[in-house]
């Protein structure tokens, strides 16, 4: 029997369509408009600043391959080959190399060549890659009559300069329409709170990048975005790891809290009579202000302990009277927690408490305490969910 034609299968076509999804009409209109106004700006305060005679201002401030580094810039600003010191680098050091070429060799076939593949071993070695540069050093070859004349200092005026206006109006522009520009690098981590994305991978960013490296796609994707994609992915899977139940099916509704005057001589008690380990802090309005548990009092007592001995008469007196005054739950409570609301799913819960030390998770509604969620809370959720007849 003859095999079909591979042709014949769509998936062998696949490959040749289109490699990204169809970008919202506001993002291609926001990056367009951004993309035209820097390059009008640039194009013209350079043109202002070193006015040239005999009409030649044109052939030098544009620089054509310059649009490429606004396209980038403007439309994909999250990528490596479009940050700062990719673009102004490239484009400089590329600059450089097609004025010594050009020098040397003259606008030769050689010269062309040269240019390109000298950029990109450059771009390369200093950790600068962007591609529009290799046009910026073929196109200083080409304006050879140009550049000759100018020599070196055309890699920095209009190459260096207009580099960094372009990236300037592209940091001003993406902050404004909402877009964030320079590159996000990966940050420590922090609480989570009510409405944040939880799950945050146990990698740093030196791990991250060694990733990228190994998988050869350091240039198509850096740290920062490879650890928000690895958080949404997982955040997306804990959503769906126990479907239809929620925080509100399992949360304690009738809780003990303390207020922020609360004498810490009397939280050790509060906990033993009602046996838990932590408990939240609200005002008389039920408003949320923070968590106190018993590592929390732990190391309030062991910070007063360990503060060092004072001198002068000044310091005394101020030190006597901090310990006359009473330490209350505000003094050692932690106000920056990880929250949730009544609709957070089950499965986030369990990222929420698994990934850092608390014991328990307050649950708000507009900054009001309504629930708390214990461990032992989770633990019998995940009973039930495999032994129905427990329920």
């Amino acid at each position: 029997m003859d095999r079909p034609a591979p042709w014949r299968d769509p998936r062998f076509w696949r490959p040749l369509g289109p490699a990204i999804a169809n970008p919202p009409a506001m993002e291609m209109l926001r990056a367009s408009v951004g993309t035209g106004l820097a390059l009008i700006l640039c194009f013209g305060l350079m043109s202002q600043l070193f006015p040239l005679s005999g009409g030649r201002a044109a052939s030098i401030f544009l620089v054509a391959p310059l649009a490429a580094t606004a396209f980038l810039a403007f439309a994909v600003p999250s990528s490596p080959l479009a940050q700062p010191w990719s673009a102004v680098v490239g484009n400089t050091v590329s600059a450089l190399i097609g004025v010594a070429l050009v020098l040397v060799l003259g606008p030769t076939w050689l010269a062309l060549g040269l240019s390109v593949t000298l950029s990109m071993m450059a771009m390369m070695r200093l950790r600068a890659l962007h591609p529009p540069a290799a046009g910026v050093a073929l196109g200083t070859v080409l304006a050879a009559d140009v550049v000759r004349e100018i020599g070196f200092s055309y890699a920095f005026v209009p190459v260096f300069m207009e580099s960094c206006l372009l990236l300037a109006c592209a940091a001003i522009y993406n902050r404004v329409t909402g877009r964030r520009f320079p590159f996000r690098q990966p940050v420590a981590h922090a609480p989570q709170i009510e409405g944040k994305v939880g799950l945050r991978p146990a990698l740093d960013g030196a791990a991250l990048e060694a990733i990228l490296q190994r998988l050869q796609l350091d240039a198509n994707i850096g740290a920062g975005d490879l650890e928000r994609l690895i958080a949404a992915a997982h955040h997306e899977a804990a959503t769906h790891l126990f479907d239809g139940v929620a925080c509100r099916e399992l949360m304690t509704r009738q809780v003990v809290a303390l207020r922020p005057e609360t004498p810490l001589s009397d939280v050790a008690s509060i906990f033993n009579e009602h046996r838990v380990r932590t408990l939240p802090v609200t005002d008389a309005s039920g408003m949320f202000l923070g968590l106190l548990g018993e590592s929390d009092l732990l190391r309030y007592w062991r910070r007063i302990e360990q503060q060092p001995a004072d001198r002068g008469v000044l310091s005394r007196l101020i030190r006597a009277g901090q310990q006359a005054a009473v330490p209350m739950a505000r003094d050692a409570m932690v106000p920056a927690v990880a929250t949730a609301g009544a609709d957070t799913p089950l499965g986030t819960l369990i990222d929420l408490l698994a990934e850092g030390g608390q014991q328990g998770i307050p649950v708000l509604e507009g900054g009001r305490l309504t629930g708390f969620v214990t461990r032992a809370d989770l633990i019998a959720a995940l009973a039930r969910a495999h032994h129905p007849e427990w329920g």
